[in-house]
């Protein structure tokens, strides 16, 4: 009958005139209710295996547990790696338990790991990499995201499975949630800069020799308008390289 999700803390709902809370321990003791050893230690097994654990309580006494593993997608490894290649320095941000976040990074190569976030922890741990002078790209899919997606440099939204408050924080929106794209992504954005880099020297170059040869009497008027539209299109075809390369 009633839902409301608490950020960095879980859900609670109404079912059937039953008060559900699902969370961390932090949210049911916010609530005053207390967790039994027997539902603790038999927790711990799961979190030692590097599971998250989802703590249920029901009409303000704890009832059980859910005991979730992440499965990463099978080509997250090789992405990683190709980021990896290009210099780009993976961190991840969760609200996993370290045990869970530890166990995901071993398996996707990534060496720095936050775990237990909030989102107000994702957003300092991108301004501390701002203030280091740093570059951020954040990619999620979640609500607990959506403030660390607007507080980066660019914002990258699972544009399927992700929240519609995700996608609209985020900068870019992946359509198909092909995270292959991420590093072609990254790799096609640097291109694209050393491409406009070089059609402003280019344009600049050549219009200050046509100046210079124009004031001293060497080019008329004809030529340089030829000079200029020839530049025009050296610049456009320059740039035009640009998709055939997005394609390879």
């Amino acid at each position: 009958e009633a839902f409301e999700m608490l950020p960095g803390r879980g859900v609670a709902a109404i079912a059937e005139g039953t008060a559900v809370l699902a969370g961390n321990l932090e949210l049911l003791a916010e609530h005053g209710i207390s967790t039994s050893k027997e539902i603790v230690d038999s927790a711990q097994r799961h979190l030692e295996q590097g599971q998250t654990v989802t703590y249920v309580a029901a009409n303000g006494e704890a009832i059980g547990y859910i005991a979730l593993a992440d499965a990463e997608r099978e080509d997250s490894g090789a992405m990683i790696d190709r980021l990896k290649a290009l210099n780009v320095q993976p961190i991840l941000l969760t609200g996993d338990n370290p045990n869970a976040a530890n166990a995901l990074a071993a398996r996707l190569h990534i060496d720095q790991v936050h775990a237990n976030c909030l989102p107000e922890d994702k957003l300092k741990a991108i301004a501390e990499c701002q203030s280091a002078h740093e570059s951020v790209c954040m990619i999620g899919d979640g609500v607990n995201d959506a403030p660390a997606l607007k507080s980066a440099d660019v914002g990258i939204a699972m544009g399927g499975i992700g929240s519609d408050i995700a996608v609209d924080a985020g900068g870019i929106a992946l359509v198909n949630d092909d995270v292959r794209e991420l590093a072609h992504l990254v790799a096609l954005s640097r291109r694209m800069m050393r491409t406009i880099k070089l059609n402003m020297t280019f344009s600049m170059a050549l219009n200050f020799v046509a100046i210079v040869l124009a004031m001293i009497g060497t080019l008329n008027p004809v030529v340089g308008a030829l000079v200029h539209n020839a530049g025009s299109v050296v610049v456009i075809i320059n740039s035009a390289l640009l998709l055939k390369w997005g394609d390879r």
